[in-house]
């Protein structure tokens, strides 16, 4: 009978004991300034050694703005072009180098090194982000003062608000040009997005031809590309001196853009070329998938907007003048008409002293019921026979005047409702409906013809007034002249 005895458990001698399991560096904070810092002070240091990245960033704009000025030979035309280009260069520049620059430290092994130190993939972007932003405020200082200083360029906003597009759009260029870098395995890769990222936003941006006459499909496409809120912020600067609105809610569009591809390049970013893992893989479908649906949802929309609706910006409140006109020459006295007071039908509002010692009066009366909404009487004046001394309009009948396509002409008819929003108050829409389809078109004749004086004529869409009228405000000010926005029901 054999009994099996409960063994003794070996003893491990020194050699068999295992050590400590291997530790990553500890990373610390989300951020690190130090090492931020650190990594855009390299950076820099890189560029600057590089003096072939330094003359295409601060001579070649330059120079393609000098080039362009003496192609196109006019002033006028230099300063709607010029304009545009420099919130173009920055983008597509910093887009190149900073693709290439990324994957260069890929290939070489130097991000693959950098990343096992306590560099995050955050210190990284931040570290290459503040480096190029310092570089594109260099090239953008550079260009903008050879586009005022050399070429003349003008523009009724300040040259600091131009600078600040130049510098958003380089800051757009740099973050795509990261994203972009991680799906690239060269350079000559790297290089063959340009044609994908850059060249339709430039073409859809309204350098060419305007937005508005392209067909409605790349109309709304040009909606989703960041670089035409760039383009639309260097108009606003083109147009008027105010900072508007419309420029602070471009370059918000802008800097938001540029965020979103940071963030993408932060889940994408790959420490070296090669095969990638299965978890790479997955990160890198999910951005073009996110881009395909976000644009199918948004073409959608679209779509479905321009089958249920007329829309058009083209459109203002309005309303029957009643002018107030002097019916022959003298010195205005007695005038009462004051901007903003209501007036009632035949109530005198000022008196003429007609020429001549002992000349009667001539009483100047109200044509209806109204208020005054313009007011161009001084008392005191000399006025001659024919002259508008004020306007009144009768605020209880203002409605508004749209402007629709002529190709949209079938599919308004009297009755639809009207959806409309005034541009002073667009968080209270109002609901009206078509009163009447005007027997009129309107045309434009071509700014860019040599000379308008021989009826050059460019074929535009013509446009037809439609009436609309819009029975309740709902305490929104209803004042003729306002900006509106309205969507007409089809039929």
């Amino acid at each position: 009978m054999t009994v099996l005895l409960p063994q003794r458990p070996a003893t491990a001698g020194p050699a068999s004991q295992p050590g400590p399991a291997p530790t990553r560096p500890s990373r610390g904070r989300l951020v690190n300034p130090r090492i931020v810092a650190a990594t855009a002070r390299r950076v820099l240091r890189q560029l600057r050694g590089d003096r072939r990245t330094v003359a295409m960033l601060m001579v070649v704009p330059s120079a393609l703005l000098v080039l362009i000025s003496q192609m196109l030979n006019s002033q006028p035309r230099f300063d709607q072009t010029g304009l545009t280009l420099l919130g173009i260069f920055p983008f597509t520049l910093m887009f190149l180098v900073t693709s290439i620059a990324m994957l260069r430290e890929r290939t070489s092994g130097t991000l693959e090194r950098l990343l096992t130190t306590p560099l995050s993939k955050l210190d990284l972007l931040l570290g290459y982000g503040i480096a190029f932003a310092v570089a594109a405020t260099a090239q953008a200082v550079v260009t903008c003062t050879t586009a005022y200083v050399l070429l003349d360029l003008y523009t009724p906003g300040s040259p600091v608000l131009v600078l600040a597009v130049a510098i958003a759009g380089a800051v757009l260029g740099m973050a795509l040009g990261l994203l972009a870098s991680a799906f690239a395995t060269s350079e000559f890769q790297a290089v063959q997005f340009m044609p994908v990222v850059v060249f339709p936003q430039v073409f859809l941006g309204g350098l060419f031809v305007p937005r508005e006459q392209m067909s409605d499909v790349l109309h709304a496409i040009s909606y989703a590309l960041p670089m035409t809120y760039s383009i639309d912020a260097l108009d606003e600067v083109g147009s008027t001196s105010l900072v508007s609105a419309e420029y602070l809610g471009d370059m918000c569009a802008v800097l938001g853009a540029a965020l979103i591809a940071l963030v993408l390049a932060a889940t994408t970013l790959r420490r070296c070329t090669g095969d990638r893992t299965e978890a790479q893989t997955r990160r890198l479908r999910l951005v073009p998938i996110t881009v395909a649906v976000l644009a199918g949802a948004f073409l959608v929309g679209y779509w479905i907007d321009t089958s249920r609706y007329v829309t058009t910006d083209n459109a203002v409140v309005d309303g029957d003048q009643m002018p107030i006109i002097a019916p022959a020459s003298g010195t205005l006295v007695d005038w009462v008409a004051d901007l903003g007071a209501t007036v009632h039908d035949g109530q005198v509002v000022g008196r003429l002293q007609l020429p001549g010692s002992g000349a009667p009066r001539r009483v100047l009366r109200a044509p209806g019921e109204g208020t005054i909404v313009r007011d161009d009487g001084v008392n005191g004046s000399f006025v001659t026979a024919g002259t508008r001394l004020g306007v009144a309009y009768d605020l209880t009948g203002a409605y508004v005047t749209a402007r629709i396509d002529e190709g949209d002409r079938d599919e308004v008819v009297p009755g639809r409702q009207v959806d409309v929003w005034l541009d002073s108050a667009p968080d209270h829409p109002l609901v009206g409906f078509v009163q009447e389809i005007q027997p009129s078109t309107a045309s434009t004749f071509d700014k860019n013809a040599p000379d308008n004086s021989r009826s050059s004529f460019d074929r535009y869409d013509q446009v037809i007034p439609v009436k609309i009228a819009v029975p309740v405000h709902q305490g929104v000010p209803f004042i003729p002249g306002l900006n509106v926005t309205v969507k007409i029901h089809k039929n």
